[in-house]
């Protein structure tokens, strides 16, 4: 499917879903940090989900640079509705990659088809960022494999539409790094659990658990792809990850540039609009040409990732540079609001935590820096 001949409707169905829908009913979910189920299941009914993913299994093969698009879209109405949409990306980019046709008819197809959500098993309590230090264990046992260990911060896990999650465990312990594998763990396997949900700053919509396995024992044929390729696998998962965290930060500019200027208009100072003052005029100025700036390396990055072409240093670089803008830019307009945007009851008081999440998920920032740093000397 040829992407620029989808993008108009792409973006006039997103935009119709995110003003007539998302806009009006998101505002109850955020002040009690409750997940938007409703919500969801409409924007599943539209088939967005399956944007990226292959026609074959229900997607629109529209790639990162139409996931891209959608995460934008709704980032700019509620950036944490966003984050429940690239949180779901990454076990089906998983999928959509490397699984068996199989598995991607029994969890891709009605994923991409909005009956249900994933979730991403990666991140574990004592590791953080350094994924290849993973101790959740996968032992082979007859036709089946057995999983036990513990996940954290795994976003849309224990909400009502969650029906599977793509676990990361080590299947080869004297192989290091290139030990691990990974597997699709039903909602409702026996000894797979979650923990409590928690409130945080930002993502306030996106639930966020552990995920527990004790003893967790799923079929052979729920490994995806090849068993000691789930280092590699996750790796480019994690990049496609970095550019729609990268395009929530452009979306989430976009909206906190967009209440500076319109409550800038409207504010008076000593006669005159205080956006005619460069003292606050000129860092919207700066604001608006890095979201410029942002919209090119995300569409560079989507490119070469749809392409086939080496992306992980610049999805890198497109997340850094997007985070760090979309904090500057959340920030930015707290100031133009004055002590208005303080206040809850004013939708720029939330951007900041919002913003902050950004420079944490998919890597920290200092991780990113990491990765670009070793791609200069080498």
């Amino acid at each position: 499917m040829d992407f620029l001949s989808f993008r108009a409707d792409l973006d006039a169905a997103v935009t119709r879903f995110a003003r007539d829908r998302l806009a009006p009913g998101i505002g109850v979910h955020i002040e009690d940090h409750s997940f938007p189920t409703r919500l969801v299941a409409e924007f599943g009914d539209l088939g967005l989900f399956g944007t990226a993913y292959d026609p074959a299994f229900g997607g629109a093969g529209l790639g990162v640079r139409g996931a891209a698009l959608v995460t934008e879209a709704l980032a700019r109405v509620e950036p944490s509705f966003a984050a429940i949409y690239i949180c779901h990306s990454a076990p089906a980019s998983l999928l959509d990659r490397y699984a068996s046709a199989e598995l991607k008819e029994e969890w891709l197809r009605p994923a991409n088809e909005g009956r249900f959500i994933g979730s991403f098993g990666v991140t574990e309590p004592h590791g953080g960022s350094d994924i290849a230090n993973i101790r959740t264990r996968a032992i082979e046992d007859g036709d089946d494999f057995v999983l036990t260990g513990a996940k954290v911060f795994s976003t849309n896990a224990g909400t009502p539409p969650h029906r599977f999650t793509t676990v990361v465990a080590v299947t080869d312990p004297d192989k290091g790094g290139k030990g691990l594998s990974t597997f699709v763990v039903p909602v409702g396997t026996a000894g797979f659990s979650f923990g409590r949900r928690k409130s945080k700053i930002g993502w306030r919509v996106a639930d966020s658990v552990e995920l527990f396995l004790d003893e967790v024992r799923v079929p052979k044929a729920n490994l995806i792809g090849r068993r000691g390729d789930g280092l590699k696998q996750v790796l480019t998962v994690l990049s496609v990850g970095r550019i729609l965290v990268a395009a929530i930060g452009l979306g989430l500019a976009r909206k906190a540039l967009d209440l500076a200027r319109d409550h800038g208009r409207e504010r008076k100072l000593f006669g005159a609009s205080i956006l005619e003052h460069q003292g606050l005029a000129f860092p919207l100025a700066d604001i608006a040409t890095e979201i410029h700036a942002v919209e090119l390396m995300i569409a560079n990055a989507a490119r070469l990732a749809d392409d086939g072409i080496p992306f992980r240093t610049e999805s890198s670089m497109t997340k850094l540079f997007a985070s760090q803008l979309a904090l500057k830019a959340a920030t930015q307009s707290i100031q133009v609001h004055g002590g208005y945007g303080v206040f809850d009851e004013h939708a720029v008081a939330g951007l900041l935590g919002e913003a902050k999440v950004l420079e944490i998920v998919e890597g920290t920032s200092e991780m990113q820096r990491m990765v670009i740093a070793r791609e200069l000397l080498r």
